[in-house]
């Protein structure tokens, strides 16, 4: 969410809506392919509290009119159907297939982007950028991810493994960047 605040820049709260909800759902979605009933992890919690993000969020938009729910009605067509149609596919996939495959591609970011952006055009950058971040940490952990899937072979820098200290300084310093792009952008 950092990434995507620093990236995008709004500067009122009808503006970051569609940040927060694009980014809660990117850098969180890859990670479709866990078993959170069955993780005890930072990462099952960190995704529950995305989603109650995102989700509040889109409430937000619906109270204040922000735009987000008006455009699917001002575009009078179904294309915005037919993007949650296919981001309910590709997530489907996702969720079936091995842990940091298909999930943690550059083809599954470009899917869900493009079908993020049929449903919510405003929140696909934000998406696109929370989606790409988790991608990059992900590298860094000791266990490939496919980044070119459906090719075999996966990608690691070996850095780090998942769930250990890491991931909790890597947690932190989001926090931390999120709350300095929030005053940067002077979000009000």
């Amino acid at each position: 969410m950092a990434a995507a605040f620093t990236a995008v820049q709004p500067q009122a709260i009808p503006e970051a809506l569609p940040v927060i909800v694009g980014a809660s759902l990117g850098c969180l979605i890859c990670d479709i392919d866990c078993d959170i009933a069955a993780e005890k992890t930072d990462s099952s919690h960190w995704r529950m509290v995305m989603a109650a993000v995102a989700v509040a969020a889109l409430i937000e938009d619906h109270l204040l009119n922000a735009g987000m729910w008006r455009s699917l009605a001002d575009r009078g067509n179904y294309l915005w159907f037919a993007g949650l149609v296919g981001f309910v596919l590709t997530c489907t996939f996702a969720g079936i297939s091995s842990h940091r495959g298909f999930s943690h591609s550059l083809l599954a970011l470009a899917l869900e982007t493009v079908c993020v952006w049929l449903v919510f055009p405003t929140a696909a950058l934000s998406f696109a950028i929370a989606f790409a971040s988790h991608l990059v940490l992900d590298l860094m952990n000791k266990r490939p991810v496919r980044l070119f899937y459906p090719a075999k072979k996966g990608v690691s820098l070996k850095w780090f493994y998942a769930d250990r200290l890491a991931n909790k300084v890597f947690a932190f310093a989001g926090c931390i960047w999120l709350i300095a792009a929030i005053i940067a952008n002077r979000v009000s």
